[in-house]
């Protein structure tokens, strides 16, 4: 299997340099090269990708107002001169950022850990045929978790915590994939939160209450989620 990847950089000679590197490595198939966020954004509309390498300083556009305009992100990939956006990337759920001048080893070592998530990311999504469970990777093991018994996924940064009444399941994924695989028994209500709605104890104003625990519901998430929530009454 092949992962198609798109090269976004408005400096000629850096995506000459990143295609140089994605040649090099069999596991990738590169589909396109960009030379702003206008130019990407109508790629990615006709050509869903799985890897984005993505220059953040850009004219036009910058990469982090194309993954805001973006309802369906691919995997991305900061690819940068400038470090003080390190913490947007987090709150994008980029998966790595590479600081320019890039080495080889540096962006192999991001396409490796770009492949694992989506590895992973595929055997988190439901079978043609409906099952009642998934499998996550959590450090070295393979974990089976039911459907039913998740109460809440939460992010923290890279990572994920799965959190059921007896336990809690850290990953090396971005919620935003982990959320593609699920079912729609689950909603996300916040940036860093998605729930379970058949464990929904009580809904208060801004608040799901889940066990004993409280989940936030952010204003961006609010009008969707409590949407959802009026199909389910009496």
């Amino acid at each position: 299997m092949k992962y198609q990847i798109l090269i976004v950089d408005d400096e000629p000679p850096a995506r000459k340099l990143l295609m140089d590197y994605v040649s090099k490595l069999a596991d990738l198939e590169l589909v396109g090269l960009c030379s702003n966020g206008e130019e990407a954004l109508g790629v990615l509309k006709k050509h869903p990708v799985d890897i984005l390498l993505l220059d953040i300083r850009m004219p036009l556009m910058t990469g982090i107002d194309l993954l805001n305009d973006l309802n369906d992100k691919p995997l991305t990939i900061f690819v940068t001169a400038y470090e003080e956006y390190a913490v947007k990337g987090y709150e994008l759920d980029v998966i790595d950022y590479l600081m320019k001048p890039v080495s080889f080893e540096r962006f192999k070592k991001a396409i490796e850990k770009a492949i694992e998530y989506l590895s992973v990311q595929n055997t988190t999504k439901p079978a043609k045929e409906a099952t009642d469970y998934f499998f996550i990777k959590t450090d070295t093991r393979i974990v089976k978790i039911r459907y039913e018994e998740v109460q809440a996924i939460e992010a923290q940064r890279e990572y994920i915590k799965i959190i059921t009444p007896n336990r809690k399941v850290m990953s090396l994924i971005s919620l935003t994939n982990v959320a593609n695989g699920l079912p729609e028994e689950f909603v996300r209500i916040h940036r860093s939160f998605i729930i379970n709605m058949s464990q929904i104890d009580e809904v208060q104003s801004n608040e799901i209450l889940i066990g004993k625990s409280f989940y936030p519901i952010s204003r961006n998430y609010r009008e969707a989620f409590f949407k959802k929530l009026e199909e389910r009454k009496l």
